[in-house]
């Protein structure tokens, strides 16, 4: 007996012992389905990760046997892909699109009025900018009027696009602020006027002399809206963007964003077509300008 008891002990023993020499992570899963997408497309059972970082790939076995952690999961076969990055897109343009009034969807302007009514109970900005009305979703597919939206905010500018972004509808408060009135003319654009009457319905270039006035929105609320646009992209796998079309001021606020530890997306960003762009950049980063023919 004393001598299996030995035993016992010596193999006890070595499996404290072998154990302890698993290297400490901190987080591990196992039976899932890792597409590591590396140069042969191989897939893998299993992942160790410490400081956000993987640290190795391989069967459950093999992890489960290398490394330990707090946190374990067992993946049931489920399937995990790298972070998915969006080769085109306007990461901080739909950002800051976020303080503007949704009108996707709506399905007459008595619905429009409404979203606006309680959107203005909270607008951030001293304007109400909305977007994305089609009045060929309404029962009645005629542009709508200014008149109510006259009689709510006599004292507020309103600006509602057009889901195309080629009409808007404006209230009188933003038609004066803009200086628009019934001789106003224009090449590109149209102010639309019925019995004499501006209806507030802004046709292209007509748009922009409203649009231009609209004060810009401040750093920090932008920068709020980077962060809470990042936490719906990295809820659905989204961990990159090539930005496309970005100004240099918004690059800076993407960079102190960053610097900060706030801002984690990875952003590739595309300056907006600017020859004083060019120069300046080229010099900055050191790329050799060639001439094509």
């Amino acid at each position: 007996m004393t001598f299996l008891r030995d035993i016992f002990r010596s193999i006890l023993l070595l499996f404290l012992l072998s154990c302890n020499t698993r290297t400490n992570v901190s987080l591990i899963i196992h039976h899932a389905k890792i597409y590591t997408v590396d140069s042969s497309f191989s897939i893998a059972e299993a992942m160790a990760i410490k400081d956000g970082r993987v640290l190795a790939l391989g069967t459950s076995a093999d992890i489960l046997k290398t490394y330990k952690a707090d946190t374990v999961i067992d993946a049931a076969g489920k399937t995990i892909f790298p972070g998915f990055i969006d080769a085109h897109c306007h990461f901080t343009g739909y950002a800051t699109d976020s303080w503007k009034c949704n009108l996707f969807g709506t399905s007459s302007f008595e619905e429009v009025i409404e979203k606006v009514k309680a959107y203005s109970k909270t607008a951030p900005m001293l304007w109400i900018y909305g977007t994305g009305w089609d009045q060929n979703d309404w029962s009645n597919e005629a542009f709508p009027n200014k008149r109510v939206l006259d009689s709510l905010f006599p004292h507020t500018p309103v600006f509602l696009k057009r889901i195309d972004g080629h009409a808007a509808l404006v209230n009188q408060k933003a038609l004066d602020l803009a200086g628009i009135n019934s001789t106003t003319h224009l090449s590109g654009g149209s102010v639309e006027i019925k019995n004499g009457q501006l209806t507030g319905i802004l046709l292209d270039n007509a748009m922009d002399i409203v649009d231009k006035i609209v004060p810009a929105l401040p750093d920090s609320l932008a920068k709020q809206y980077y962060v809470q646009l990042q936490k719906k992209c990295f809820a659905v796998g989204l961990t990159g963007v090539q930005d496309c079309g970005v100004n240099e001021h918004t690059i800076q606020l993407v960079d102190e964003e960053q610097k900060a530890g706030r801002l984690k997306m990875k952003i590739f960003a595309l300056l907006s077509d600017s020859v004083a762009y060019y120069d300046r950049w080229i010099k900055r980063v050191h790329i050799k300008q060639i001439d094509y023919m």
